[in-house]
């Protein structure tokens, strides 16, 4: 009867060596010599011989699976670091299993209690219900890389990977008060989360810099979806005086404002400002386009996969570890656009971080 795969004791038959020697040249073990390894090569291209790589990540303790948990996948911004993290973990020869929590924290400690055990290391971006961190503790105890990127458990121990929150969130609101608006409104989630309470304290910094009042009333944290986006929005436009420009800080965000403004009306840019903590390029396409960010979904997942897999691979499990982060680009669009010139606007903003100007400091105007 035909075998159906060709074994390492059908190449060790066939050359009269034993199985072990076989196994040892495959993986190119120093003590067999470079004749036999050839010759053992030789023979299992001959027999058609194919690695049982399942077997072998079992022998050793490995997957070769890392987790992915998002609270959602079809935003452009969370489908961008899927596409990084896919891409390094393909070239690293690694698959992934991805998990969404629809923003539930629930659903985020149902899905780290199944990962955990299957695979070497797990990437997250935690939910906005996410407040306490207990069910990450299994992943440290079984010494599991974790690496949290955008939104992150600050007080676990694990790689983190995030924006220059606060700085870009400083400027797109100094673009607004240089554009003339003077009641600027932010939408955000609860600042429980490191995104939401840095894109506060951006907007905040940028108001203190330029003499301008905070108003708590003008400061929505509803949450981050399109729904509470919609919510804060007709909140803010309830209020005796109404904001003239609000700074959306997420995608569904910044479509639902859109959305209401223009149902209401408004002459977005000209009449009522808006910036977007967004990279969505739906923004560019909208009449009047929005004001946005750079591309960066894509490098903030290739740099977390490579952490996760850096340290996977790395036998010290004392690894310390380290905050990556990423700056971006401010991209003026009509949105924001009141009365200055261009060619104003490009001076103006060429340095958006705080004053620093670097290299990364670009300002680009569609």
């Amino acid at each position: 009867m035909k075998k159906n795969n060709t074994t390492i004791y059908d190449i060790a038959e066939a050359l009269e060596v034993s199985a072990s020697t076989v196994s040892r040249a495959l993986r190119n073990h120093p003590d067999i010599s470079e004749s036999v390894t050839e010759k053992v090569k030789k023979m299992a291209k001959k027999l058609n011989y194919k690695a049982n790589i399942i077997a072998q990540n079992l022998k050793e303790r490995k997957t070769k699976v890392i987790g992915v948990i998002l609270p959602e996948i079809l935003h452009h911004f969370n489908m961008s670091v899927l596409n990084g993290i896919e891409e390094v973990a393909f070239r690293k020869g690694f698959h992934i299993i991805v998990a969404k929590t629809n923003e539930s924290y629930q659903r985020e400690i149902m899905h780290v209690e199944s990962l955990a055990g299957q695979v070497d290391g797990l990437l997250v971006c935690i939910s906005q219900e996410t407040k306490k961190y207990d069910h990450f503790k299994v992943f440290k105890q079984q010494e599991i890389p974790l690496v949290f990127f955008e939104r992150v458990a600050e007080k676990v121990a694990g790689h983190k990977v995030v924006m220059n929150d606060d700085a870009i969130a400083f400027a797109q609101t100094e673009h607004l008060i240089k554009s003339g608006f003077q009641r600027i409104s932010i939408i955000t989630g609860g600042e429980h989360l490191n995104v939401c309470r840095n894109r506060i304290k951006g907007y905040k910094d940028a108001l203190t810099k330029y003499d301008k009042e905070i108003n708590e009333s003008l400061i929505s944290t509803l949450g981050m979806s399109y729904q509470e986006g919609r919510v804060g929005f007709q909140k803010l436009m309830s209020l005796s005086e109404k904001p003239d420009a609000i700074f959306a800080t997420s995608d569904q965000i910044t479509l639902a404002v859109y959305s209401e403004a223009k149902r209401m009306g408004l002459q977005i840019g000209s009449q009522f400002g808006l910036v977007a903590f967004s990279c969505d390029p739906l923004l560019g396409l909208l009449e009047p386009s929005v004001t946005g960010l750079g591309q960066k979904g894509f490098e903030m997942g290739s740099m977390a996969a490579q952490l996760c897999i850096n340290e996977i691979e790395n036998d010290n499990k004392n690894t310390k570890s380290r905050v990556e982060t990423l700056s971006n680009e401010l991209i003026i669009r009509k949105s924001s656009l009141k009365s200055l010139e261009e060619n104003v606007l490009v001076n103006t903003y060429i340095s958006y971080t705080g004053g620093k100007s670097t290299d990364e400091s670009l300002v680009y105007i569609y």
